[in-house]
C-alpha cells in the first residue's frame, strides 16, 4: 500500500491536482465577482448618472426647448460649461481653462481671467456682460452674482429651479 500511496501522491499528480483545485477556485471567484458586480450595477442603473444639483439638467432642457441656442450669448459658471456643451448649448467658459486664455483663443482677451472677475467683482458684471454681448446668465442659485442680478431691473429672471436660475439680459 505504501508503494501505491507514493505511486499517487508523486509531484506529476500532486501537480495535476494542484492546478485542478485552483481552476476550480478561479471558476469561484469569478462566479462571485459576476454576482456581486450584476448586484451593484441592478442598484445603478436606475440612477440618474448626472446630478441634478451639480449641473443644470433641467435648466439645459428649459433652454434647449424655449431658447433659441444659436442666437443668444449665454455667460455661465466654469463648473458646468462642459455639461452645456454637451447638451449643445454655447457656453461662455468651461473646465478647459487654458483655451480661453489670448495665447489659445486666438482673442486678445482673457477670457477665463474675465470669468473670475466678472464672478468676482473684480469687474462690473455689466461691463463684462457687455464685451462679450451677454444675453443670458445661468447661476448656481447660491452664486454671489445671482444676489446681485436678482435686484438689477436690467435682468429678468425667466427660469428656476432647486439649485439654478437663468436671467434675460434686458440691455
Amino acid at each position: 500500500i505504501s508503494m501505491d500511496a507514493i505511486k499517487i501522491y508523486s509531484k506529476e499528480n500532486l501537480g495535476f491536482v494542484f492546478k485542478q483545485i485552483i481552476c476550480v477556485i478561479g471558476i469561484i471567484v469569478a462566479g462571485v465577482a459576476v454576482y456581486y458586480g450584476n448586484k451593484f450595477i441592478d442598484k445603478k442603473k436606475n440612477n440618474s448618472y448626472v446630478s441634478t444639483s451639480s449641473y443644470p439638467v433641467e435648466a439645459a432642457d428649459w433652454i434647449l426647448e424655449n431658447l433659441d441656442v444659436n442666437n443668444i450669448k449665454l455667460f455661465n459658471e466654469y463648473n458646468y460649461g462642459s455639461y452645456l456643451l454637451y447638451r449643445g448649448i454655447p457656453v461662455f467658459i468651461d473646465s478647459r481653462a487654458d483655451l480661453y486664455a489670448p495665447e489659445f483663443s486666438g482673442k486678445d482677451e482673457d477670457i477665463f481671467s474675465d470669468f473670475l472677475d466678472i464672478s468676482n467683482f473684480g469687474m462690473d458684471y455689466e461691463d463684462g456682460f457687455e464685451k462679450y454681448g451677454i444675453t443670458h446668465v445661468i447661476l448656481y442659485q447660491d452664486a454671489k452674482l445671482n444676489n446681485s442680478l436678482k435686484l438689477d431691473k436690467n435682468y429678468k429672471q425667466i427660469y428656476s429651479d432647486k439649485h439654478f436660475v437663468i436671467y434675460e439680459r434686458l440691455k
